[in-house]
């Protein structure tokens, strides 16, 4: 039988996330396994990195299993999983990043997906800031600046603070600045392409890896985003903010107040931000903040009853929230033109 399906996170730490921290235990008590935690990949069906299921009869298996079970009534989508939620504790800066889109990653990556993704601020020391795209224009002013040593001095920072969404398509040179935390949604990928890392040193000493060349290949210096204030809908037991839906995912912050009725049709990836219930027929389990739930796309008579923030992540259904917010639809990034 469905239900939603609460998740044991797979955790990158230690020489894997030399930026990482202890943030994530100290906010959401989390067991993390050791004082560089970067990453709790809350929802992944990455091979290797699969969330655990904590809760009914299917405890102790993958998500991965729990798909090769139930299918398409768990994802709408098939056997692939499409989408991967982490929460990242940014202690230290991270490194200057890009991602391919899928075309280059199925060419170049042995058939992976790309990666377009977005960042929710959880949490951000004052001053907190940082990268999001470049100074240069064109792809040939990109490449002189790296040959030249001075990409540093051509990255685009912005200060952020909590509440502020950020969507990261495939392309878009980022990085994270130092005392965040952070959500994020992306597609079920792996491949990133390291431009710079400030001269870090791996556990043998050298310099860790840079990507250049691809860097290069994929990145869209044009791109000059901002923070996306997003579409509110009021809806049964709150509102609705819709952020992003694009090709990959759709991403909205629930302002739950009482109990509120979830469509369902889709999966729905929720992340609490408060204590918050999730109910259904035949039960119910709580997730505490910073706790994470997949509910299965073939489930009705889900709800969540509560006060504050869950954010609800799921797969894009553009021609129906297209229709919903109307002219306000140009409002939420990637659903009226492609970015």
């Amino acid at each position: 039988m469905l239900y939603p399906l609460k998740m044991q996170p797979y955790y990158r730490h230690g020489e894997q996330t030399p930026w990482g921290g202890h943030a994530l235990r100290d906010m959401f008590g989390k067991d993390i396994p050791d004082e560089r935690t970067g990453e709790s990949l809350e929802i992944s069906a990455l091979p290797g990195r699969e969330s655990v299921i904590v809760n009914g009869e299917l405890t102790g298996k993958t998500l991965a299993e729990a798909i090769s079970l139930w299918s398409d009534d768990l994802t709408g989508c098939g056997e692939n999983f499409p989408l991967l939620l982490k929460l990242l504790d940014a202690h230290e800066m991270l490194s200057v990043q890009v991602h391919p889109d899928d075309t280059y990653a199925a060419a170049n990556e042995g058939g992976k997906l790309g990666k377009t993704e977005a960042w929710l601020v959880i949490a951000a020391n004052p001053g907190a800031r940082l990268i999001y795209g470049v100074n240069c224009e064109t792809s040939e002013e990109l490449r002189a600046s790296v040959e030249s040593g001075t990409l540093e001095q051509s990255l685009r920072w912005v200060n952020v603070k909590p509440g502020d969404v950020l969507y990261i398509p495939h392309g878009c040179v980022h990085a994270l600045g130092s005392g965040l935390v952070i959500y994020e949604i992306q597609q079920s990928s792996d491949v990133t392409y390291r431009f710079w890392d400030w001269g870090r040193l791996g556990k043998d000493g050298q310099p860790r890896a840079l990507h250049t060349r691809q860097a290069l290949d994929v990145s869209r210096p044009e791109l000059k985003l901002n923070r996306i204030f997003g579409v509110t809908n009021i809806v049964e037991g709150g509102s609705q903010t819709y952020y992003i839906a694009d090709r990959n995912f759709e991403l909205s912050r629930l302002n739950v107040s009482g109990k509120m009725p979830l469509k369902t049709g889709r999966m729905l990836l929720l992340t609490a931000m408060c204590q918050a219930d999730v109910t259904w027929d035949e039960g119910s389990l709580t997730l505490m903040p910073g706790e994470s739930c997949l509910v299965p796309a073939a489930m009705n008579g889900v709800a969540l009853s509560g006060t504050g923030t869950v954010m609800c992540a799921t797969t894009p259904d553009q021609p129906a929230l297209k229709e919903a917010l109307g002219y306000r639809a140009e409002l939420v990034a990637g659903l009226t033109q492609d970015i």
